[in-house]
């Protein structure tokens, strides 16, 4: 095995100024963490990011994101970004980075070409909805948290642009491995326990509530009526204990207030 790659100077020098803009930001997770990203962004050419807390993550058990933090996708690509993750074939696809993560117990990061055939997923099912969403390359991190969650933060380019490289993914690990507060931070007490137990269509619109899509523009990414939205978001809100699209985003911008004095 070769052994790892080595940052220049100037890549170590980037990542630690990064660190301390983090560092020096109000107290505020979501801006910590959207400077962060973008920064990371930037620093390895990234057309997209996301920040999500997984409430269920298990090798071989279909995965389930909640509470995306994201940046860079326009509305529809972000819609089209979250159906893809109902697919089935997405429990195929993370098994191997959920078991290295499970088997490590820390942050692992690996580029979408480490973890399997990469023509064979551009090829699948799933794979060619990530092609026609104009979203393919990607490097995604795993870091196991509380009580059987996890955090998943994910680096995307357009269809058609280069993969990461060994590069790239170095820099994106040590950044995230360098803020382990910032990955505990903003979630709601319960880690989302509920989320799971949600049917993929309920999830599917909560995730959009979340990004603050409006009940007609669900409608029109999802091709249903706004009568069958209502009762998706009514389910889902007597699912949750919230009253409105609003409490629903509060539950996991400012989460439950543990991670202040």
């Amino acid at each position: 095995m070769r052994p790892p790659a080595r940052l220049s100077s100037l890549d170590a020098r980037s990542i630690v100024r990064l660190l301390g803009e983090v560092c020096a930001l109000p107290d505020d997770h979501s801006v910590k963490k959207n400077h962060l990203m973008e920064g990371l962004c930037d620093l390895v050419d990234a057309d997209y990011w996301l920040w999500a807390l997984a409430a269920e993550l298990e090798p071989g058990k279909f995965p389930v994101y909640v509470g995306f933090l994201s940046g860079r996708f326009s509305e529809r690509e972000l819609a089209e970004f979250l159906q893809i993750q109902t697919h089935p074939e997405m429990i195929h696809w993370t098994i191997p980075l959920a078991t290295a993560m499970r088997d490590s117990a820390r942050l692992v990061t690996r580029n979408v070409q480490d973890q399997f055939d990469y023509q064979a997923f551009i090829t699948s099912e799933s794979g060619q909805l990530w092609t026609a969403a104009g979203i393919e390359p990607r490097c995604i991190a795993f870091r196991p948290s509380q009580e059987g969650s996890a955090t998943g933060i994910g680096l995307y380019r357009k269809t058609g642009r280069p993969l990461f490289t060994e590069r790239e993914s170095r820099i994106m690990h040590i950044l995230l491995a360098e803020v382990p507060w910032l990955h505990e931070m903003g979630w709601p007490a319960d880690r989302c326990a509920k989320i799971p137990t949600l049917s993929r269509r309920c999830w599917l619109v909560h995730e959009m509530l979340f990004q603050g899509y409006r009940r007609r523009q669900i409608a029109g990414h999802l091709g249903l009526s706004v009568h069958t939205v209502n009762g998706y978001v009514k389910e889902i809100y007597n699912h949750l204990s919230v009253r409105s699209q609003a409490e629903l985003i509060a539950r996991f911008q400012k989460g439950d207030g543990g991670d202040r004095p």
